[in-house]
């Protein structure tokens, strides 16, 4: 009698643990099922921010601030959408919206390209200013060549070429293979009128003739207008 009750207790149980390895199973597959399309998600956002950047890279403002509008409307905004537009804002003279958007983005993660942006967005009218921002903007990204370049490019119109010196020769040196960095740093030496520094990056990096030329008639006329405005070095 007690060994009939006893088999008949246990096959319930073993009813009830069969099912719930059996919910759990289909529990198991649901939240795997859902993996891939959060994947998915991640690498479809990924994909359109990518080809908004080489909108920009391209010159193509206006496509790229509707693929901006576009994504805002499937997905929501982010940070990502709001520099970029931000970005394309900026180069479209949009100045004031693009300072907005820059601003907005200080306190986040993408601070350091924020001031960036301002440190661009200023350089054309407050030389000052946009120095100011820009070393802010290197200060959080000391390792990024395009800002330090940036930031020396803004010193050397400022006229302030020995500030300007160390910010170029490292923006060179993260980036050797960028032409600007080095252009940039050829037209401060000549400007410094340090002919043994202009040869040696010549001819370390292969500099060709016409390239050297355009530079010399650059550094002469802002050599000229030093002269003019009685600017000391």
């Amino acid at each position: 009698m007690s060994r009939t009750k006893s088999a008949a207790a246990v096959v319930p149980c073993a009813a009830v643990l069969a099912l719930a390895s059996l919910l759990a199973g289909c529990a198991g597959m649901g939240a795997r099922d859902n993996e891939p399309q959060a994947a998915d998600e991640s690498t479809d956002k990924s994909m359109h921010l990518d080809l908004i950047r080489k909108m920009l890279d391209q010159q193509q403002y206006y496509a790229a601030l509707a693929h901006i509008q576009q994504q805002q409307r499937a997905t929501g905004n982010s940070d990502d959408l709001r520099y970029l537009e931000a970005e394309a804002r900026r180069e479209l003279g949009q100045d004031a919206a693009a300072e907005n958007l820059y601003r907005g983005l200080l306190a986040g993660k993408l601070a350091g390209k924020a001031y960036h942006g301002l440190g661009l967005l200023y350089a054309s009218h407050n030389l000052t200013t946009s120095v100011d921002y820009l070393r802010e903007a290197a200060r959080r990204s000391p390792t990024d060549a395009k800002i330090r370049n940036d930031l020396g490019y803004a010193l050397l119109q400022a006229r302030r070429y020995r500030e300007a010196l160390p910010e170029l020769s490292t923006a060179v040196e993260l980036d050797p293979a960028s032409d600007r960095p080095r252009n940039n740093l050829l037209l401060l030496l000549m400007v410094m009128r340090d002919e043994a520094g202009v040869q040696r990056v010549i001819n370390e990096a292969g500099v060709p003739a016409e390239t050297v030329a355009r530079l010399r008639s650059d550094a002469q006329a802002m050599q000229a207008r030093t002269a003019g405005t009685g600017v000391k070095k």
